[in-house]
């Protein structure tokens, strides 16, 4: 009898699973077909040369992966973000747990942050390049800039927000400071380094394209220039379009399921939000 119920249990578990799954494709589907029937609708107003539609950009893209050394260029893009993401990473964790704890470190590294923040990037893109040359390190050290700020102040937030009980617990068990740190503040601060890698990265793969734009001479943003400079908006656009497609698989193939598997203590995701509570009253 408990084996026939446990597996009836374990059945309907699955089927709402599957059928959460289906349901959040499907309306992340619709959104994808929604822009892209706008596209087409505006497109049909204007000429190809001004305003290519979807078949047309498309077709570009197709060319593009094919003939146009995609991969190569991509591959620029790529290492450039990720090794500038690592290091914003790494430096965003350490001053935002410093500013976190202590008061005197958050005295100290506010300004920077604030500095960061409030700079526009264009501009820190200029001056790096004016300063280090149209090089690698000049696009690498912009990314950092830029990004270092944006997921330090989420970090240290979070440091803020820590449980101090548990900390002071911890420390009657286990009075060594980089094991309390290891095993008590990294764990609550998963969410709010997650969330900070999702802006830092966001930001990271514009200022990677605005960099290589102006003056780097290979890459995603390189190429996007050489399209601007030919007057070609369908080259323009398919450029674009073929990064945002890899950056959206990346996001959802990689990036999600790292966060899911980090942040399985926290229970299930889909637990109730409050406008299905609101709608059913």
């Amino acid at each position: 009898m408990s084996s026939g119920v446990s597996d009836r249990f374990v059945g309907e578990w699955l089927f709402e699973r599957v059928s959460s799954l289906r349901r959040t494709h499907f309306v992340r589907a619709c959104s994808v077909v929604a822009f892209l029937g706008l596209w087409w609708a505006i497109s049909l107003f204007y000429d190809p040369f001004f305003l290519p539609g979807p078949r047309e950009v498309v077709t570009e893209v197709v060319y593009i992966v094919r003939y146009d050394a995609f991969i190569t260029h991509l591959a620029q893009t790529l290492t450039r973000v990720v090794i500038a993401f690592g290091i914003g990473l790494m430096l965003a964790v350490a001053i935002g747990i410093v500013m976190g704890v202590s008061k005197t470190g958050e005295q100290f590294f506010e300004t920077f942050v604030i500095v960061g923040l409030t700079m526009p990037a264009v501009a820190v893109t200029v001056i790096m390049l004016m300063v280090l040359g149209m090089n690698n390190t000049a696009a690498i050290a912009t990314i950092v800039f830029v990004i270092t700020p944006l997921m330090t102040e989420n970090i240290w937030e979070g440091t803020k927000n820590i449980d101090r009980d548990l900390v002071q617990m911890a420390q009657v068990f286990n009075p060594s400071w980089p094991a309390v740190l290891r095993s008590v503040v990294l764990p609550q601060l998963v969410p709010y380094v997650l969330a900070a890698s999702r802006f830092g990265l966001g930001a990271a793969w514009k200022i990677v394209v605005i960099a290589e734009f102006f003056g780097l001479g290979d890459g995603i943003g390189y190429k996007i220039n050489e399209s601007f400079e030919l007057f070609s908006l369908s080259g323009v656009l398919a450029w674009t379009l073929s990064f945002v497609i890899l950056m959206t698989i990346i996001e959802f193939g990689i990036i999600k399921q790292v966060e899911k598997r980090l942040t399985q203590w926290r229970g299930d995701e889909g637990s109730e939000r409050i406008g299905v509570s609101l709608f059913q009253t």
